[in-house]
Formats: structure tokens, sequence, C-alpha cells
């Protein structure tokens, strides 16, 4: 079994400052630009949790404490790329936090059944209109099932539509049936350090995001929807600058 698009997509994160999107080319053919499923969900409603802790720890000071946590959420995920790419880590390349967290992956790895198919691919739904990128397909117990791995406190009730998202665009664009989702969680507190959560019914997890994408539609644009190219925040920059260099009575160089 592998992953195999039914037309040559092309899908490449488009360079954006506060948001992700993602460039589609079909062939020679552009597609525009898709919004990440992760982008949409910031409509999701906020936690009372989440909400209690900011206010806590104050706007500057959660925004800090969330970047940093993103950075070790990358490494985190990079690392578990690499274990299942067949490469040997080391403990003095991580911190003791990250070092945990990928411990624990090793000891969930070692207790499942789990054939790897694709590892962080970049997906599409032309249908619905959004974009991502997967941590990983593979055969999980018998089962075709998109994984993804997760650093964070809490296993959010947005997560399992993330997970969906990549399953309805697999789905679109391959001949393949995903039969699950799941989401691990890593540095958990338990004896083994890790959590899943499996999905069996991901089709109704994706109906929720598509209510979710409507409201996320009329906060981002508003009553016109007008979803194109040009509603996107990317940032169209040269490849090369250089300046024309003048003398101090201005005549150039």
């Amino acid at each position: 079994m592998e992953l195999k698009f039914k037309k040559n997509y092309i899908i490449e994160l488009a360079p954006t400052l506060n948001e992700h999107w993602y460039k589609v080319m079909e062939g020679k053919k552009d597609l525009g630009y898709f919004p990440s499923a992760t982008t949409i969900l910031n409509a999701y409603p906020q936690g009372a949790h989440l909400t209690k802790w900011i206010a806590e720890n104050g706007w500057n000071e959660a925004q800090r404490i969330l970047s940093e946590a993103g950075e070790r959420g990358t490494k985190v995920h990079n690392a578990v790329e690499f274990l299942l790419n067949g490469h040997t880590l080391r403990k003095i390349d991580y911190s003791l936090d990250e070092w945990r967290r990928i411990e624990a992956f090793t000891r969930w790895y070692g207790q499942v059944n789990l054939e790897v198919i694709a590892l962080e691919v970049a997906v599409f739904s032309k249908k619905y209109g959004y974009s991502g990128r997967f941590d990983c397909l593979g055969i999980l117990d018998g089962k075709l099932t998109v994984i993804d791995w997760k650093t964070s406190g809490s296993m959010y009730p947005h997560f399992p539509l993330q997970f969906a998202c990549y399953a309805q665009a697999i789905e679109e664009t391959t001949d393949l049936k995903i039969e699950q989702t799941m989401g691990l969680q890593l540095g958990t507190k338990s004896k083994d350090g890790f959590k899943e959560e499996v999905h069996t019914n991901w089709k109704a997890d994706f109906e929720i995001f598509k209510s979710v994408k409507k409201t996320w539609e009329y906060d981002r644009f508003g009553s016109k929807k007008k979803k194109n190219a040009m509603e996107a925040p990317v940032l169209i920059l040269p490849d090369s600058l250089k300046l024309e260099l003048k003398e101090a009575n201005g005549d150039s160089v």
C-alpha cells in the first residue's frame, strides 16, 4: 500500500506571518491558496481552562510560553520522524523534557503493530477548501489510520476535527480509504508517558469541522465571502535585493 495522489499535485507552505496557508498546483495549473486546517480551527471555541490560564499568566507571557511549547513540539515531531526513518537519536541533542517525550514514543511504538505508509505529507481538499500536513499515515493494528503526534498538555476537543480533515483530504485525492484517526499525546504524567485516543467515526468529526469552517469564514471574510487567492495573507517578496548606491551629491554610483 502506498500514498499516491490521483493527479500531479504540488502542495507547498506559502510565506505568511501569522497564519498557515498552502499553495496548490495541479501540474502547471495554479489552484490557488488554501488555509490550513489548524488555521481554520482557531475559530473553535476557546475552553474556560485556557481562558483562565491566559488571564493568570497575562497575554504576553502566555504567548511566550506557547511559542516555546511550539518549538518543543516541532523538535519532538522531527525526532519521531527521524526514529521512524531508522535514525539513532542522542540524548545530548535534546532537553530533558523533549527527551522524555521522545522516549515515551519509543515505548508506545514497542507496544503496537505499526506499518508506516507515509510521514509528513501535505494534503488538501479542493471540494471543501482547506489544506494541511499530517504526521503519519500507517496501518495500525490492521487498520489504515491517520496519526498525529501531540505534545500539548491535554488532548483538546478540536483535535479529532483536525485529524478528520486529513482523512477527508486523503480520501479525496487518493484511492485510499481511512478506517480511523488517532492522536498520540507524548509526555503525559502516566506510567507509560503517553496517551492515545482513537476515533473510528471520523466522518462525524469532519461534519463538525465544516461547521467551524463556516464560523471561521464569517470571521475572516465577513458577509462578502471573497475567498480567492488575494484574500490569503501571503507575502509576495523578491528572491534577491540590491540597492542602487548613491554618492553624497545624490548621483547614483
